[in-house]
């Protein structure tokens, strides 16, 4: 037997306050928020409300995220990390956006 349920995600999300930039195909930036939670496999952000944020839309993401255990030695608490994305959904949030973002592959 087969249980099913609303939830759709591949991958369990915990909660996480990163700074993130969203940024366009040609490297301008978007919009700036944090995130609300985090996966293996896509990123809540919460952002200021903004026009010509689609779903669907390619994007590539910046996240700022606590360094490597290793590299904190070296006064590394943080580093940035970049993906290629998809905005897959858009979420009203009074003055804010929730977008919805799916990892499509990790950038160098």
């Amino acid at each position: 037997m087969t249980v099913w349920t609303a939830e759709r995600r591949r991958s369990v999300r915990v909660p996480a306050a990163y700074p993130a930039t969203v940024h366009d195909g040609r490297g301008r930036i978007l919009t700036r928020g944090r995130t609300a939670n985090i996966s293996e496999h896509g990123v809540l952000l919460i952002t200021p409300r903004r026009d010509g944020l689609l779903v669907d839309q390619q994007v590539a993401v910046e996240l700022t995220v606590p360094a490597a255990p290793a590299a904190r030695p070296r006064r590394q608490a943080t580093r940035t990390v970049r993906y290629h994305c998809r905005i897959a959904r858009t979420q009203p949030l009074g003055q804010l956006l929730g977008l919805g973002i799916e990892f499509l592959r990790k950038l160098a």
